[in-house]
């Protein structure tokens, strides 16, 4: 699964000239390997684009195990039953961006207008990406530890917790680190992390893993058989996103081949290296 982290979008349901947006987006879409389709942070400064995407990053294909917590209080914010804000850590591949898309997909289906902006794209961006958020019903920063050390990063994300606030605008973060931990060094902002709910976000086991791949193979309209599996969880490294990137690849070999994945379909990938 490729990083969710290459695109943003704004989501304003209702907005006709919205739609109009969208539909010149569209020629700029771009399709995320993991499913996931949005039009390119850099095509339009101020994002105001619409998006679409597969059924891939939903709260149906999220195995949560122990995160059970922190997956129904996001379903309550991005359904507009709660108003508090989020705060989600851990290692990576645990799924934290999977459930910042899940719930703003889950807040456009109730017609509500969200923002899903991946802070790893601090380079192509600027602070300016945080106008006028605090007018939507959800904001979603993934990444937010990359704001840490840039002062004037740092600056504009308190400025707009604080508009948010006063807003009652809910703001669902990612992180590495737990709020205490983080490296963000404005004091007032670090805070703020703090504030309402923080979950740590727990790696799925192997049995929650297999779980997920036979999900995800569901979403995709992709058979996957338990030879399958069980050949797969032998044959790579069992890291989650290492996983889904294989499943990525044999998904695409099977459609380019027109075979049905089997056992011997997926040596071959493997012994290819595909």
């Amino acid at each position: 699964m490729t990083s969710v982290t290459e695109q943003a979008f704004v989501s304003r349901p209702g907005d006709e000239r919205q739609r109009a947006q969208m539909q010149d987006a569209s020629r700029q879409l771009s399709l995320w390997p993991d499913g996931v389709a949005s039009a390119s942070v850099k095509s339009v400064p101020q994002l105001p684009l619409g998006f679409a995407y597969k059924d891939i990053h939903t709260f149906d294909t999220f195995i949560p195990g122990e995160n059970r917590g922190a997956m129904e209080c996001l379903q309550a914010v991005a359904q507009g039953r709660s108003h508090g804000n989020i705060y989600l850590w851990g290692a990576r591949g645990v799924g934290k961006s999977h459930l910042l898309l899940a719930a703003c997909r889950l807040a456009t289906q109730a017609e509500r207008s969200c923002a899903y902006l991946p802070l790893n794209l601090l380079d192509d961006l600027t602070p300016d990406m945080f106008a006028s958020l605090e007018n939507l019903c959800l904001v979603c920063l993934d990444d937010t530890e990359r704001v840490a050390g840039r002062h004037n990063w740092e600056c504009a994300l308190f400025d707009l917790f604080n508009r948010l606030r006063e807003t009652d605008t809910p703001i669902v973060m990612s992180a590495g680190h737990s709020p205490d931990a983080s490296a963000i060094r404005l004091a007032d902002l670090k805070s703020r992390l703090s504030w309402d709910l923080a979950f740590r976000i727990q790696p799925p086991d192997e049995a929650m893993k297999i779980a997920l791949l036979e999900r995800r193979a569901q979403a995709r309209g992709l058979v996957l058989s338990k030879d399958v599996t069980d050949y797969l969880m032998r044959r790579v490294n069992r890291d989650t996103l290492n996983l889904l990137r294989w499943l990525d690849r044999l998904d695409t070999h099977s459609l380019a081949t027109q075979r049905r994945l089997t056992v011997p379909l997926v040596r071959q990938v493997l012994e290819q290296g595909q």
